[in-house]
C-alpha cells in the first residue's frame, strides 16, 4: 500500500470535521465521541516520515444533530474508518423516533445505496451525505411508504432475519502474539460493533474466534490485519453454519490468576473445556500444532 495513504486519508477527515465544525457550530450540534483521537491523528501527521499507523486503534466518531421543520431533530452518527475517503466507505448510522420501523428500514436501504455510489470517489462526502438525509427524512416524514415499497422492506427484513440464520460462517484466526490493550480493546470493539458473536484470547500465541454474517467477518478480518501483528492468519473457515455457538463476543483468558502478570499463562484444561462446551473440541488439535510451530 502506497505509503502516503495513510496521511492523505487522515488529512482528509481533519479537514472534513472543521469545516463540519463551522457548519453545525451550535451547541451540541456536533458531538466528539473521543477528543483524543484528533489529537492523535494530528499528532501523527507532524512525523515526518509516518512509521506508527499501528498505534491509531481508534477511529474519528462524532454524532452530528441534525435540524428538521418544526424544531425537530435526528441523531447521525458517523464512524470514518483510517482509510476513507480514498478506500473505506464512512460508516453511518441514524437515531430517530420519527420515523417507523418500516420507514427506518426504508432510510437505511437508500443510505446503502447512496454511500456505495460515492465508493468511486476520492474526495470527503459527510457533508453532502448530511444534505441528503435531511431531504429524505424530511420526505419520509411527509408521505407514507407504498405498498410496493412496504412489501420490499418487509421482505428485505425477512431476508436478513433468513440470514442470520442460514448465512452464517465462523472464522478461527491465529495470532503470533497479543499483548497490547489497544489493539485486545479494539478486536472485542470491533466484533461487537460488527455484531460477530465468539471470543478472543490474548497471549503468546493468541486465537480469536469469530462467527456471523460473511461480510462483516471479510470486513473484520481485513480491519485487524490493518492493527499490524507480527504474524496473523486465517486458518480455518466454517461455512454454511446453521446457528451461532456463542453469545455475543468476549475476551477470554482461560486463567484463574488475579495477578495481571500470569493472565498471558493459558490454563490448557479450562480452555479444552471451553472449546468443548461450544462444540469446537476438535480445533483443539490444529491450534496446539500452530503453537508448536511457533514456538
Amino acid at each position: 500500500m502506497d505509503a502516503q495513504i495513510y496521511p492523505r486519508c487522515l488529512n482528509h477527515q481533519l479537514e472534513e470535521l472543521e469545516l463540519l465544525s463551522s457548519i453545525y457550530c451550535a451547541p451540541g450540534e456536533l458531538q466528539l465521541l473521543d477528543a483524543g483521537v484528533v489529537a492523535d491523528f494530528s499528532e501523527l501527521l507532524k512525523q515526518e516520515p509516518i512509521v506508527s499507523v499501528e498505534r491509531l486503534s481508534s477511529h474519528l466518531e462524532y454524532i452530528i444533530k441534525l435540524s428538521l421543520s418544526g424544531r425537530r431533530s435526528v441523531d447521525v452518527r458517523i464512524e470514518l474508518p483510517h482509510l476513507y475517503p480514498l478506500l473505506e466507505l464512512a460508516k453511518i448510522s441514524v437515531h430517530t423516533t420519527l420515523l417507523d420501523k418500516a420507514k427506518q428500514q426504508h432510510l437505511k436501504q437508500q443510505t446503502e445505496e447512496f454511500l456505495e455510489q460515492q465508493r468511486d470517489t476520492e474526495q470527503p462526502y459527510i457533508y453532502q451525505l448530511l444534505s441528503w438525509l435531511q431531504e429524505q427524512i424530511e420526505a419520509l416524514m411527509q408521505r407514507a411508504l407504498s405498498t410496493a415499497e412496504s412489501s420490499l422492506v418487509e421482505e428485505q427484513q425477512q431476508q436478513q432475519q433468513l440470514g442470520k440464520t442460514c448465512a452464517l460462517e465462523r472464522h478461527w484466526i491465529y495470532l503470533h502474539h497479543l499483548k497490547s490493550s489497544d489493539k485486545r480493546q479494539e478486536i472485542v470493539r470491533l466484533a461487537r460493533h460488527l455484531h460477530l458473536s465468539g471470543f478472543s484470547r490474548p497471549g503468546k500465541p493468541a486465537i480469536i474466534c469469530v462467527e456471523g454474517a460473511p461480510e462483516q467477518l471479510h470486513e473484520y478480518y481485513r480491519s485487524i490485519k490493518g492493527l499490524h501483528f507480527q504474524k496473523i492468519s486465517l486458518v480455518r473457515i466454517e461455512q454454511q453454519q446453521r446457528k451461532r455457538r456463542f453469545d455475543g463476543f468476549q475476551e477470554q483468558l482461560f486463567n484463574d490468576s488475579e495477578q495481571p502478570s500470569q493472565e498471558n499463562i493459558m490454563s490448557m484444561s479450562q480452555f479444552i473445556k471451553f472449546l468443548e462446551s461450544h462444540n469446537s473440541g476438535y480445533m483443539k488439535a490444529l491450534l496446539f500444532s500452530l503453537a508448536k510451530q511457533n514456538c
